[in-house]
């Protein structure tokens, strides 16, 4: 149970007491509209907070635009606290509601199905779900979750307290952080798409001798690839968060703090700074680098260096404004085709309509 003493005593940072009952507790989080009376329940505009009341939850959290709104009288039965941002207040407290450990320890800290070799270096805590796989002087560090048929061949190192989800695959001697979370079905460390092409035209595998290294607090979704570099590293830096489907390929580098969303794709040895941002679908080629605090738009395609930090989109890539004006002006091409023909005609700058114009 999360009680609002405890908000009020240790997250007093980010959210400001109101008024109410500081012994009042909440077992879970809903919207309004499913709010019970042991409920905490965010609200940020008028229509929720009028929903709110009606179920008179244990705790309500306001946006601080929103705190002249409640009162003791009205709200008497609920404890409440402002926020400047209801996002940064979910990160910080739905983590008390949290149960996805549950996922994991109801088969007991090691179950007997799991295979872990002799020289293997399991921590403290550590949980090692149902037909799970160990290697070979693999190191796992203390209070790690291993979920149901995960596999981690020989020398991987893994940090304390990351979490691996059913089916994960990492390759051997990949490195891993601390407090890391890799969703189910994502390959780490898997070969990248390197070959030599023969005269007659048959491609010879380049074999890749490196690994991939994953820095601290990183995310990464499901069904991702991230391949193992040619000899060095491939590198995913501290903060980074990958949403599901992104391939990242051997030899690239990935900044601090990057967000990138489903469907990045990315091609070999590229380097990306820190704090990029990327819309869906987006996709950047091999070979080049892009500059810290670089956003592009989503279903956007990079084949150059991006040295400026700022915002862009399109393809070929603009800077955000002028990517938006083009777009803009696609759906009138036909017109301006259109009026240019009769311009040019009225002008007796055509000897004739071309035959594939709307005014053949």
């Amino acid at each position: 149970m999360l009680t609002a003493q405890t908000i009020k005593n240790k997250h007093a940072d980010i959210f400001t007491f109101l008024h109410g009952d500081l012994e009042t507790g909440a077992n879970n989080c809903h919207v309004p509209e499913e709010a019970l009376l042991d409920s905490l329940v965010y609200v940020s505009d008028p229509q929720q907070l009028a929903e709110t009341r009606r179920h008179k939850p244990a705790i309500m959290i306001v946006t601080a635009k929103m705190s002249g709104c409640v009162d003791s009288k009205t709200d008497a039965e609920t404890c409440c606290f402002s926020v400047q941002s209801i996002s940064m207040g979910m990160a910080v407290l739905l983590k008390y509601f949290d149960r996805k450990c549950l996922r994991f320890t109801q088969w007991g800290e090691r179950h007997q199905t799991a295979v872990v070799h002799p020289d293997a270096n399991i921590g403290a805590r550590t949980v090692l779900g149902p037909y799970c796989v160990i290697g070979a002087h693999a190191d796992i560090g203390d209070d790690c979750m291993i979920g149901a048929h995960v596999v981690i061949e020989n020398d991987v190192r893994i940090g304390a307290r990351t979490m691996l989800h059913p089916h994960v695959f990492v390759g051997a001697g990949c490195h891993i952080g601390d407090d890391c979370e890799i969703h189910p079905h994502t390959s780490i460390g898997s070969d990248g798409f390197g070959y030599a092409v023969e005269p007659d035209g048959r491609p010879r595998k380049i074999s890749h001798l490196g690994n991939v290294k994953i820095g601290n607090s990183v995310e990464i979704g499901s069904n991702c690839a991230v391949d193992r570099a040619t000899l060095t590293s491939t590198y995913i830096r501290s903060g980074t968060k990958l949403d599901n489907i992104c391939h990242i390929a051997h030899n690239c580098d990935l900044g601090e703090n990057g967000f990138y969303t489903a469907g990045f794709m990315m091609g070999g040895s590229t380097k990306i700074g820190r704090q990029f941002v990327t819309g869906g679908n987006s996709v950047v080629t091999a070979h080049i680098t892009l500059g810290d605090n670089v956003v592009l738009a989503g279903r956007s395609s990079v084949t150059c260096d991006v040295p400026d930090a700022g915002a862009y989109g399109g393809y070929p890539l603009q800077p955000l404004k002028e990517a938006m004006k083009t777009i803009a002006n696609i759906g009138h091409l036909n017109d301006i085709r259109r009026n240019l023909n009769r311009v040019m005609r009225h002008l007796h700058l055509l000897d004739k309509v071309p035959a594939d114009s709307p005014d053949a």
